[in-house]
């Protein structure tokens, strides 16, 4: 009997400059060489039924990608990640599988915000009151490139939420709960970009940030829960 499996896994400093389209080849060999029953699809050419959630962008880690994966027969959720982590590279983890609905829709079509960690190079003395004005805008524009050429963006509606949780060693903690899915998305480097220049700093926000995606979210029942809380029980 099929069984449809959201997994989460990690994706850790060693690989973080690994593309997105690598890292789904890793995983595909892994499922492999760990003799996962994948489903396949019908028709001429079949593929591995894998998908993921929205990709991350190269230089960040995280504790929160998704893969929903299709399996041919009946394995346990343990089992899965068991078999997974004793394949996979240093740097990419399975943290947890669950069981869900064949019937519910793709996770890159259901999810819509990732909350994100961001440890800034501390801006300096009145940077709390910077950010406040910052958010009090109603307009953020930035210049997006796509397939279409490039084109101006508000972003100020994607920003959830942004504040200061803590300092450390010279650097500011931020929390961000930003878009992310196929409706619309932000790159949390774009808004960090904006913010540095918003205060009158220019540079890279490689140079001064370091992101890290803590999960994704997706609206079910009149809440906003993450992928996992799909699983079946």
């Amino acid at each position: 009997m099929p069984v449809r499996m959201v997994v989460k896994y990690a994706k850790q400093d060693r690989v973080k400059y690994i593309s997105h389209l690598d890292l789904m080849r890793t995983l595909h060999r892994a499922l492999r060489r760990a003799e996962i029953p994948v489903a396949f699809s019908q028709g001429y050419n079949p593929q591995p039924r894998v998908a993921f959630a929205p990709p991350l962008p190269v230089g960040m880690t995280s504790q929160g990608e998704y893969m929903d994966v299709m399996l041919a027969s009946d394995m346990g959720p343990e089992d899965f990640c068991l078999r997974m982590n004793s394949v996979l590279p240093q740097g990419i983890a399975m943290l947890k599988a669950v069981v869900i609905d064949e019937s519910l829709p793709s996770l890159m079509s259901m999810v819509e915000r990732a909350l994100y960690s961001i440890s800034l190079k501390d801006p300096g003395q009145g940077f709390e009151d910077a950010l406040k004005d910052f958010l009090a805008q109603t307009d953020i524009t930035i210049i997006k490139s796509g397939k279409r050429g490039e084109r101006l963006v508000n972003i100020r509606p994607m920003i959830y939420h942004l504040e200061i949780v803590g300092r450390e060693e010279g650097r500011v903690i931020m929390e961000a709960m930003l878009s992310a899915g196929s409706k619309e998305s932000l790159n949390p480097e774009q808004m960090i970009r904006s913010l540095l220049e918003f205060v009158g700093i220019e540079g890279d926000p490689c140079c001064f940030a370091d992101i890290h995606r803590l999960d994704m979210f997706l609206y079910r029942g009149n809440a906003w829960v993450t992928p996992l809380e799909l699983g079946r029980g």
